[in-house]
Protein backbone atom coordinates (compact mmCIF):
# COMPACT_ATOMS: atom_id res chain seq x y z
CA UNK A 1 0.00 0.00 0.00
CA UNK A 2 2.77 2.41 0.80
CA UNK A 3 4.34 1.90 -2.64
CA UNK A 4 1.15 3.00 -4.41
CA UNK A 5 0.96 6.18 -2.34
CA UNK A 6 4.58 6.99 -3.05
CA UNK A 7 4.13 6.50 -6.81
CA UNK A 8 1.07 8.75 -6.81
CA UNK A 9 2.92 11.43 -4.86
CA UNK A 10 5.92 11.34 -7.24
CA UNK A 11 3.54 11.57 -10.21
CA UNK A 12 1.80 14.65 -8.75
CA UNK A 13 5.10 16.30 -7.83
CA UNK A 14 6.40 15.90 -11.39
CA UNK A 15 3.27 17.60 -12.79
CA UNK A 16 3.47 20.27 -10.11
CA UNK A 17 7.02 21.23 -11.09
CA UNK A 18 6.08 21.27 -14.78
CA UNK A 19 3.12 23.58 -14.08
CA UNK A 20 5.33 25.83 -11.95
CA UNK A 21 7.87 26.17 -14.80
CA UNK A 22 5.10 27.09 -17.28
CA UNK A 23 3.70 29.73 -14.90
CA UNK A 24 7.18 31.19 -14.41
CA UNK A 25 7.64 31.43 -18.19
CA UNK A 26 4.29 33.20 -18.62
CA UNK A 27 5.14 35.60 -15.80
CA UNK A 28 8.49 36.43 -17.43
CA UNK A 29 6.79 37.11 -20.79
CA UNK A 30 4.23 39.37 -19.13
CA UNK A 31 6.93 41.21 -17.16
CA UNK A 32 8.92 42.03 -20.30
CA UNK A 33 5.81 43.25 -22.17
CA UNK A 34 5.54 40.43 -24.69
CA UNK A 35 2.00 39.64 -23.53
CA UNK A 36 0.93 43.28 -23.07
CA UNK A 37 -2.66 43.76 -24.29
CA UNK A 38 -1.65 47.08 -25.87
CA UNK A 39 0.81 45.27 -28.14
CA UNK A 40 -1.84 42.75 -29.15
CA UNK A 41 -4.46 45.32 -30.24
CA UNK A 42 -5.36 44.57 -33.85
CA UNK A 43 -5.52 47.37 -36.38
CA UNK A 44 -9.09 47.31 -37.67
CA UNK A 45 -11.27 49.72 -39.66
CA UNK A 46 -14.84 48.72 -40.47
CA UNK A 47 -17.18 50.83 -42.60
CA UNK A 48 -19.94 48.86 -44.31
CA UNK A 49 -21.69 49.33 -47.66
CA UNK A 50 -22.51 51.51 -49.52
CA UNK A 51 -19.30 53.43 -48.70
CA UNK A 52 -16.81 50.79 -47.51
CA UNK A 53 -13.27 51.60 -46.45
CA UNK A 54 -10.57 50.24 -48.75
CA UNK A 55 -7.72 50.35 -46.21
CA UNK A 56 -7.14 50.63 -42.46
CA UNK A 57 -7.21 54.05 -40.83
CA UNK A 58 -4.05 56.06 -40.37
CA UNK A 59 -4.34 57.68 -36.93
CA UNK A 60 -1.69 60.39 -36.50
CA UNK A 61 -0.50 61.31 -32.98
CA UNK A 62 1.19 64.60 -33.99
CA UNK A 63 -1.80 66.02 -35.88
CA UNK A 64 -4.45 64.24 -33.76
CA UNK A 65 -6.12 63.12 -36.97
CA UNK A 66 -7.53 60.01 -38.60
CA UNK A 67 -7.44 59.37 -42.34
CA UNK A 68 -9.39 56.66 -44.18
CA UNK A 69 -9.70 55.77 -47.87
CA UNK A 70 -13.17 54.92 -49.22
CA UNK A 71 -14.86 53.92 -52.48
CA UNK A 72 -18.27 55.17 -53.61
CA UNK A 73 -20.48 52.10 -54.12
CA UNK A 74 -23.81 53.94 -53.72
CA UNK A 75 -24.57 53.58 -57.44
CA UNK A 76 -24.91 57.33 -58.04
CA UNK A 77 -22.90 60.50 -57.46
CA UNK A 78 -22.70 61.68 -53.86
CA UNK A 79 -21.63 64.90 -52.20
CA UNK A 80 -19.65 64.54 -48.98
CA UNK A 81 -20.62 67.60 -46.95
CA UNK A 82 -17.69 67.85 -44.54
CA UNK A 83 -19.70 67.34 -41.36
CA UNK A 84 -19.33 64.31 -39.20
CA UNK A 85 -18.85 62.72 -35.83
CA UNK A 86 -16.06 61.19 -33.82
CA UNK A 87 -16.51 59.24 -30.62
CA UNK A 88 -13.38 57.88 -28.99
CA UNK A 89 -13.41 55.19 -26.34
CA UNK A 90 -9.95 56.27 -25.16
CA UNK A 91 -10.97 59.99 -24.82
CA UNK A 92 -8.03 61.25 -26.86
CA UNK A 93 -9.92 62.38 -29.96
CA UNK A 94 -12.26 65.39 -30.03
CA UNK A 95 -16.00 65.02 -30.63
CA UNK A 96 -16.41 67.73 -33.32
CA UNK A 97 -13.58 67.24 -35.79
CA UNK A 98 -12.89 69.21 -38.94
CA UNK A 99 -13.44 66.95 -41.96
CA UNK A 100 -11.75 67.30 -45.34
CA UNK A 101 -12.26 65.19 -48.46
CA UNK A 102 -9.75 64.49 -51.23
CA UNK A 103 -11.04 62.78 -54.39
CA UNK A 104 -8.58 60.43 -56.13
CA UNK A 105 -5.53 62.14 -54.64
CA UNK A 106 -6.73 65.70 -55.28
CA UNK A 107 -6.59 68.71 -53.00
CA UNK A 108 -8.49 68.25 -49.70
CA UNK A 109 -11.71 70.31 -49.51
CA UNK A 110 -14.54 70.65 -47.01
CA UNK A 111 -17.05 69.29 -49.56
CA UNK A 112 -16.62 67.13 -52.63
CA UNK A 113 -18.78 65.48 -55.28
CA UNK A 114 -17.77 61.86 -55.87
CA UNK A 115 -18.82 59.77 -58.86
CA UNK A 116 -19.92 56.15 -58.53
CA UNK A 117 -16.90 53.84 -58.22
CA UNK A 118 -14.53 56.72 -57.47
CA UNK A 119 -12.12 56.58 -54.54
CA UNK A 120 -11.82 59.31 -51.94
CA UNK A 121 -9.94 60.03 -48.73
CA UNK A 122 -11.53 61.55 -45.63
CA UNK A 123 -9.48 63.13 -42.86
CA UNK A 124 -10.90 63.87 -39.40
CA UNK A 125 -8.77 66.53 -37.64
CA UNK A 126 -8.83 67.88 -34.09
CA UNK A 127 -6.65 70.61 -32.58
CA UNK A 128 -3.31 68.98 -31.67
CA UNK A 129 -3.47 70.26 -28.10
CA UNK A 130 -6.78 68.55 -27.20
CA UNK A 131 -5.04 65.61 -25.55
CA UNK A 132 -1.63 64.36 -24.53
CA UNK A 133 -1.11 61.72 -27.23
CA UNK A 134 2.01 59.68 -27.91
CA UNK A 135 2.96 57.42 -30.79
CA UNK A 136 1.92 53.89 -29.89
CA UNK A 137 -1.04 54.94 -27.72
CA UNK A 138 -4.22 52.97 -28.26
CA UNK A 139 -7.08 54.43 -30.34
CA UNK A 140 -10.52 52.90 -30.43
CA UNK A 141 -13.66 54.71 -31.49
CA UNK A 142 -16.38 55.50 -33.99
CA UNK A 143 -15.97 57.92 -36.88
CA UNK A 144 -18.64 59.14 -39.26
CA UNK A 145 -19.41 61.59 -42.05
CA UNK A 146 -22.47 62.93 -43.84
CA UNK A 147 -23.15 62.65 -47.56
CA UNK A 148 -25.96 63.63 -49.91
CA UNK A 149 -27.29 61.22 -52.52
CA UNK A 150 -27.27 63.46 -55.65
CA UNK A 151 -30.13 61.51 -57.27
CA UNK A 152 -32.60 61.67 -54.37
CA UNK A 153 -31.28 64.66 -52.41
CA UNK A 154 -31.39 62.69 -49.16
CA UNK A 155 -28.69 63.22 -46.55
CA UNK A 156 -27.21 60.09 -45.00
CA UNK A 157 -24.61 59.44 -42.31
CA UNK A 158 -21.97 56.77 -42.79
CA UNK A 159 -20.33 55.54 -39.57
CA UNK A 160 -17.76 52.89 -38.79
CA UNK A 161 -15.41 51.69 -36.11
CA UNK A 162 -11.67 52.14 -35.94
CA UNK A 163 -9.18 50.52 -33.57
CA UNK A 164 -5.41 50.55 -33.59
CA UNK A 165 -2.50 52.63 -32.39
CA UNK A 166 -1.46 56.22 -32.99
CA UNK A 167 1.36 56.42 -35.50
Amino acid sequence: MKRKGQAAMEFLMTYGWAILVVLAAIAALAYFGVLSPGNLLPERTTFTAPLPNVDNALVDAEENSAEIAFRNNVGVRINVTGTGVASDVTDTFCENPTITVAVDGGTPKTTATISNGEGFLIKWECPPDTANINIGDKFEGTLGFDYVNMETGQTRTQTGTVSGKYQ
